[in-house]
């Protein structure tokens, strides 16, 4: 399992995308459930108005039919049908008093109920259904002999539109498609504020304290300017405790420096004055070691912390960087009996670097893969390029066989002040400051670059740094 530093994770990417599709669908499913309510409302049966055309046509058409029935018989009705529907793949039916079809046809299953709804006062009843669309007429011919035209059509989107809301496909078409744009304008007008927070809230976790929410999302005087102000004062008490917290550190660390420098001296004047006290000394002297490297590791933390460089950026060799370092942390780690090994390739260089903050990085995670690592075991240290898209991007690796970090503490380890535990277990057998992986951290932040840590299998940590650099010239 690797889990990375709050750096990396600060700048990962975020699935914002899947609540603006969520309310897009939300509120285009629901336009549209809407929209089908109409159409459902729309189904049934229900009289024709007196001033429709259908209505004002029926009682002519109704007329003729009979007219051409009693006259011709079946096949002068035929005819009539015939002529006056032709291909338009409507059905024209003429049920006589008794229920029959005067072609002896079976009438349609969906459309025996508005036929024997059929009204006697002259009025035209029409049904939508799903499969058709049917209007029945009653009337009595000049002969006396009772009818029923029924004429059946089959169901049509856009007839059916045509008749109920007046503008067939091409309004529901142009209905759909403006939906369709106010959803989207809707979603995003909610979503994109909540997306331009969020990627504030990136570049504060990865230690940008500057950032504020879009200026924009103020101008919307609604909840969600509410909460970009909340969040712009969250961040400015954030930055005003940090920065306390920097200042404070960097002053207590600078105002100790010349007091340890004066106890150096004292102690070394009081080795002279007392030969018989060296052991005394000498433990005095260790504290007072501890104490000033403490102190030297506050001061660097400060300084990476406010952007402060060292000195002058310039390009840095980092594959000779790697090799001193590399060379130094073997010649520590055989006096206890390890070793650190190097694989690297080419010449990279890092451009406008702070080599003083750099070197205190790689030497930090190194020796602590050493303090960390079982004796006889090797330290293993990779440098090489990796291609990113257009850019190219150094990997420095650094891994021991060590116990390893459990998984719950992988982001804790680059937080100052915090030490594992030895692999003795005992926690107060670490003498070290908890600083070195937080200076690590800040050293390769200033540089544009990712840092990871993650366990190895079986055993052992690995740290993983990733800074943009160029090829060298070899």
């Amino acid at each position: 399992m690797t889990i990375q530093s709050s750096i990396s994770d600060a700048t990962a990417r975020s699935p914002i995308g899947r609540l603006f599709i969520k309310v897009f669908l939300w509120f285009w499913l629901t336009v549209l459930v809407l929209f089908a309510i109409f159409l459902a409302s729309r189904i049934g049966t229900r009289l024709v108005p007196s001033t429709d055309v259908v209505a004002s046509f029926a009682p002519r058409v109704a007329d003729e039919a009979a007219h051409a029935y009693e006259s011709g018989g079946p096949q002068g009705f035929e005819q009539f049908e015939r002529g006056l529907i032709g291909k338009s793949g409507i059905e024209l039916y003429l049920i006589d008093g008794y229920g029959k079809e005067v072609l002896s046809r079976s009438i349609p299953s969906d459309s025996v109920s508005i036929v024997r709804a059929a009204r006697s006062d002259g009025r035209v009843l029409s049904r939508y259904g799903l499969r058709s669309h049917s209007s029945s007429y009653k009337f009595t011919s000049p002969s006396g002999h009772p009818y029923v035209l029924l004429v059946r059509s089959g169901f049509q989107v856009g007839r059916f539109l045509d008749t109920t809301a007046g503008g067939g496909l091409p309004l529901f078409g142009v209905v759909l498609l403006m939906v369709t744009l106010f959803c989207f304008w809707l979603t995003h007008h909610i979503v994109a504020p909540i997306q331009g927070i969020q990627s504030a809230a990136r570049m504060v976790a990865a230690g940008d304290l500057t950032v504020r929410a879009p200026a924009e999302i103020s101008e919307r005087h609604d909840e969600l300017a509410a909460l970009a102000a909340d969040f712009d004062v969250m961040v400015e008490r954030m930055s005003t405790f940090v920065r306390s917290q920097k200042d404070l550190l960097s002053t207590v660390s600078h105002e100790l420096r010349s007091p340890l420098t004066r106890l150096i001296m004292s102690l070394a004047l009081l080795r002279k004055q007392s030969p018989e006290s060296e052991e005394l000394v000498q433990r005095m002297e260790r504290d007072v070691e501890r104490v000033d490297t403490l102190m030297q590791q506050l001061l660097t933390l400060a300084r990476l912390e406010t952007g402060v460089s060292s000195e002058a950026r310039d390009d840095v060799d980092l594959s000779q960087l790697v090799q001193e370092v590399v060379a130094d942390g073997d010649f520590e780690a055989r006096s206890c009996g390890k070793s650190v090994r190097l694989e690297a390739e080419g010449d990279i260089v890092i451009e406008k670097a702070d080599q003083q903050a750099l070197r205190s990085a790689c030497e930090n995670i190194v020796r602590n893969a050493i303090r960390f690592s079982a004796p006889a075991s090797e330290v293993k240290v990779i440098l090489r390029t990796e291609k990113r898209g257009l850019s190219q991007q150094a990997v420095l690796s650094v891994r021991d066989h060590g116990p390893g970090v459990p998984g719950e503490l992988l982001q804790q380890i680059f937080e100052p002040f915090f030490r594992a535990k030895e692999p003795s277990g005992d926690p107060r057998a670490n003498k070290s400051t908890g600083l070195g992986l937080a200076i690590a951290l800040e050293a390769i932040r200033q540089h544009r670059g990712t840092i990871i840590a993650s366990n190895l299998n079986p055993v052992g940590l690995e740290v993983k740094i990733t800074l943009p650099s160029r090829v060298g010239q070899s």
